[in-house]
């Protein structure tokens, strides 16, 4: 990949060793996100999308193994770094909001030095009274009211939709090249999502900053990203535009979640689908394609072999279906 792609993954791999085995989280997954664009990684919880972008930027347990053909970020190799040059990556080239402020703002310090200590980590050369003023202007920027005010307070005297400004308004403090956002309106009521989604938008040209989210809501995707990469398993089964995948989804999985959700295939009235069972367990995947189980269109060579990838008009899946449908 060119200059053109802010981050270029190929092959990740990021295996857990335990004592009952290896659980094999993120096996095989290879994405590039281009600059100014929005990448989706899409899928159910326990699919591993948190974890491959945790791989990004080494923010792992000790037993995590990262792996991969290539990992480049804003032109640099970096599958190989140590945790210790990861820290460099971490702020400077990207940043993550995470799903829930109060897991992630410390509850006993005030927002003012939560976000003043992430300035003067990436500026150290400003002076005390300039750091204030870029505080007081990142929380403008991302739509605090009464920023010096909200400055003093502690986390829990502000709202759930309040909290997360902060938490991205702490993000966008070293100006970031990427923006990692995972799950960044799950927690919130369908009025705070909206501004929150508005937020993202208008930030994200005003920096021409590109994203990686990661979320389970293809009604997100559908307002915020660019591209899509569906992961089921540890693995990316489907990619592609949004328009192309949303108005022919290829691989079953994109298919089932997107008639999920209320108002973007279905419309009032109509049946919502369902999937039945769950994410296998990563410790002992099935056989085949991992999906089988869960497959309405499933046959005997789903379950002995494992689909490659097959790609045309920048679009892949992996799917048996498509391949004898003749993509």
């Amino acid at each position: 990949m060119g200059n053109d792609f802010i981050i270029d993954v190929e092959n990740l791999r990021t295996h857990f060793h335990t004592p009952e085995g290896i659980v094999k989280s993120v096996d095989g997954v290879s994405f590039a996100i281009e600059r100014g664009k929005t990448m989706a990684l899409v899928g159910e919880s326990g699919c591993g999308k948190t974890q491959t972008s945790l791989s990004l930027i080494r923010l792992l347990a000790p037993t995590a193994k990262v792996s991969a053909d290539k990992i480049i970020i804003d032109g640099k190799e970096t599958k190989d770094y140590t945790k210790e040059q990861a820290r460099g990556i971490r702020g400077k080239d990207i940043s993550v909001i995470f799903q829930e402020p109060m897991t992630s703002l410390n509850p006993v310090y005030r927002i003012k030095r939560q976000i003043e200590e992430m300035i003067k980590l990436h500026e150290p050369g400003l002076s005390g009274a300039e750091i204030h003023e870029r505080a007081v202007d990142i929380l403008t920027r991302v739509g605090i009211p009464e920023p010096e005010e909200r400055l003093r307070v502690f986390p829990h005297q502000l709202s759930g939709g309040l909290r997360q400004r902060v938490m991205i308004a702490i993000a966008l403090a070293s100006n970031p090249k990427l923006l990692i956002a995972d799950e960044p309106t799950t927690a919130l009521d369908v009025t705070i999502q909206a501004q929150i989604i508005e937020l993202l938008k208008r930030i994200q040209k005003e920096m021409q900053m590109s994203i990686l989210l990661i979320t389970h809501d293809f009604g997100v995707v559908s307002q915020l990203a660019d591209e899509v990469s569906v992961m089921y398993a540890g693995k990316i089964v489907e990619q592609g535009s949004i328009k192309d995948v949303f108005e022919d989804p290829w691989h079953p999985y994109t298919k089932m979640l997107i008639m999920s959700i209320p108002g973007i295939k279905v419309k009032r009235g109509g049946r919502l689908e369902t999937i039945e069972g769950a994410v296998p367990n990563p410790l002992n995947f099935p056989p085949g394609c991992r999906f089988y189980p869960r497959c309405p269109y499933a046959d005997e060579r789903c379950k002995r072999e494992e689909p490659k990838q097959i790609k045309t008009g920048g679009r892949m899946v992996s799917c048996f279906k498509k391949e004898v449908a003749g993509a």
